[in-house]
């Protein structure tokens, strides 16, 4: 039987995406290895030595994803008049590794959507992990709708999306009407509950969590008819009846999709941490059994 090593090439940044990857593969191949042993031929104790190593990585897995996500925070600073302007304007800055200024030419929102618009594939993947196929492949179409300048059918194609994931995150458990404006209190206690791998507090998140809200509630999805006043936010209700006056830009349709990806990465640290705790009580199982069969060679 091989001897499953433990993963030791970790970088000290705040950026983990490099390890977490390796680490994956990795993992992958450790539990294929040990899903195709025979437990009744393999020596008990080597078996379950390598098991606890390969849930010791499984363990640091989880934990480097909430590294790398926890890390963005530290670069942000919500206090920031800017970031205040822009929240009013309809933005959500869901990463804050990034720091722009403006130019001679233009304010600091056509700053970011210039820097949103370049940097597109790499702020919204082309894939966000979504166990919804249809979900996922409608987020993807929307990409491609940006692409090709289709502003008015991406941003309607990314509402559902992001009704998708506020269910996700809000752990709705389908029994009732689904209503989008409903807070996130469920997902607020699960986000206060994390143990931090950083010494930093929860502000950073939980900003994210009132502000999504408020845009949501307030703007995107509050009902507006057609004699009230053009909103400068867009709003789902103006786009689906074609009551808006103005045409959709891709401003528009990059306020969406980071709103999608604060959802995303909302429930993804909620999903490591989730994870992290099984694995925590997954290795004590391992230890115990370590432990029996020692105390079995003891008494033979």
């Amino acid at each position: 039987m091989k001897k499953i090593k433990p993963y030791s090439a970790v970088t000290y940044t705040l950026d983990y995406s490099k390890n977490i990857l390796e680490l994956r593969e990795k993992i992958i191949e450790d539990e294929n290895y040990i899903l195709g042993l025979d437990t009744k031929k393999e020596d008990q104790k080597d078996y379950l030595t390598n098991k606890y190593i390969h849930y010791r990585n499984k363990h640091l897995y989880y934990d480097l994803i909430l590294r790398h996500e926890f890390g963005k925070s530290l670069l942000g600073n919500w206090s920031s008049k800017i970031y205040e302007d822009l929240y009013e304007k309809g933005w959500v800055m869901y990463r804050q590794d990034y720091s722009l200024t403006p130019t001679v030419h233009s304010d600091i929102e056509h700053a970011y959507i210039d820097f949103f618009h370049i940097h597109f594939d790499t702020y919204f993947p082309t894939h966000i992990s979504l166990n919804s196929k249809i979900a996922n492949n409608n987020y993807q179409q929307c990409r491609l709708a940006y692409f090709n300048q289709a502003y008015y059918i991406c941003a309607q194609g990314l509402f559902p999306v992001i009704e998708y994931l506020h269910k996700v995150v809000g752990k709705f458990d389908g029994t009732s009407i689904f209503k989008i404006k409903e807070n996130f209190d469920k997902t607020k206690d699960q986000v206060e509950s994390i143990t931090q791998p950083f010494k930093t507090n929860i502000d950073f998140y939980i900003k994210l969590i009132d502000n999504v809200n408020s845009l949501i509630k307030d703007h995107i999805f509050s009902k507006s008819i057609e004699n009230d006043e053009e909103p400068i936010i867009i709003n789902r209700n103006r786009l689906s009846h074609g009551i808006f006056t103005r045409e959709i830009s891709k401003k528009d349709c990059l306020q969406l999709f980071s709103i999608i990806m604060v959802l995303k990465g909302l429930n993804d640290i909620i999903e490591a941490d989730s994870r992290r705790k099984l694995i925590v009580e997954e290795l004590k199982n391992i230890e115990l059994s370590l432990q029996k069969i020692q105390k079995e060679k003891k008494v033979a």
